[in-house]
């Protein structure tokens, strides 16, 4: 097994147009955090999974803001201002909190059926080997422990691991 550099093209952020629905306000983050740059293996995470507490069970052990974090994510965060520092720490923790949410929310029927569908249209890019024929790469984690290692890519014909 050998890792190489692929050049992925990145997506580009379409005009995202916000609602005053709650609904339609908590996609719109998600939307935004999915379509950041860097986060292009992400997919959307569907609300109710998200809001429900059975699903989000000692995630606030591990992130620091938790209730800030969560409330960023489906964008209820109180009209209070915050400074730029616990702007920047709440941010910082969604981003983390989402990233462990996401991880259990792609094991469920809803998010294999989503991360299939990002796999079949290549979104996570296709093999450079000739002999693949373009097959399409699914993104893999070396370790289960956050921040420890960056995504891989992994070609299902050449069984071979590439960095992004």
């Amino acid at each position: 097994m050998h890792l190489v550099k692929l050049n992925i093209p990145k997506r580009r952020l379409n005009e995202l147009s916000s609602t005053d629905s709650d609904s339609e306000y908590c996609k719109y983050w998600v939307e935004w955090f999915t379509y950041a740059e860097g986060n292009e293996y992400f997919c959307d995470v569907d609300e109710e999974y998200i809001l429900d507490r059975f699903n989000l069970t000692n995630l606030s052990n591990d992130v620091p803001n938790y209730l800030q974090a969560l409330e960023m994510i489906t964008d209820r965060l109180p009209e209070k201002a915050l400074s730029n520092e616990e702007r920047e720490q709440v941010e910082r923790s969604a981003r983390y909190l989402y990233g462990l949410i996401h991880a259990r929310y792609i094991i469920t029927t809803q998010g294999l059926k989503k991360m299939l569908d990002k796999f079949k249209r290549g979104d996570f890019g296709r093999c450079p080997r000739v002999y693949c024929h373009q097959n399409p790469l699914l993104p893999v984690g070396i370790t289960d422990v956050p921040s420890q290692k960056g995504v891989k890519l992994y070609c299902c014909r050449c069984e071979d691991i590439y960095n992004p």
